[in-house]
């Protein structure tokens, strides 16, 4: 594991920004994201935090920004995904009742979606297919990063702690 790791503890500290940023993003704005291992990099962006390779005040803003740049980015796709090769293959009673699932639970599922590995790539686009309005969306998008970001960063610089 440690020579895995290895590239990316000694880069310099912008590099592992940007890199944290890009998977962290890429999660839920490319549908394929969802095999990306977000968990673990904010974890291990924590724990770089709690070592002084990284600063914690930063690190908090760029997996923030990261999360709500792939959400809205799939929230967009979703306004025509409906229509997609993608939605046929789902099946229309499915893609219909995630719909009313989202209609149905608005923000709260929004947010529940942002800390469930696997929703967290689908639900923004659901909600984009759904015509969640906008702003109601974007409000729960960020206080779910927030949320989320806040506690994996949280818990990987405690894990610092203890190791």
């Amino acid at each position: 594991m440690d020579s895995l790791l290895r590239p990316l503890l000694d880069a310099p500290a912008v590099v592992v920004y940007l890199v944290c940023f890009a998977i962290i993003a890429a999660e839920t704005a490319v549908l394929p994201g969802i095999v990306l291992l977000t968990l673990s990099t904010l974890l291990l962006m924590g724990f770089l935090a709690e070592r002084g390779t990284l600063h914690f005040g930063l690190a908090w803003p760029v997996a923030v920004v990261a999360a709500v740049l792939g959400d809205q980015l799939a929230y967009l796709e979703g306004r025509r995904l409906r229509r997609s090769r993608l939605a046929r293959r789902v099946g229309q009673e499915r893609w219909e009742r995630a719909e009313a699932a989202i209609a149905r639970y608005g923000v709260p599922a929004v947010i529940a979606g942002r800390c469930l590995a696997g929703f967290r790539t689908l639900v923004p686009r659901v909600a984009g297919s759904a015509a969640m309005p906008y702003r109601r969306f974007a409000a729960g998008s960020v206080c779910a990063a927030v949320l989320w970001a806040s506690a994996e960063l949280l818990m990987g610089h405690l894990t610092a702690l203890v190791v």
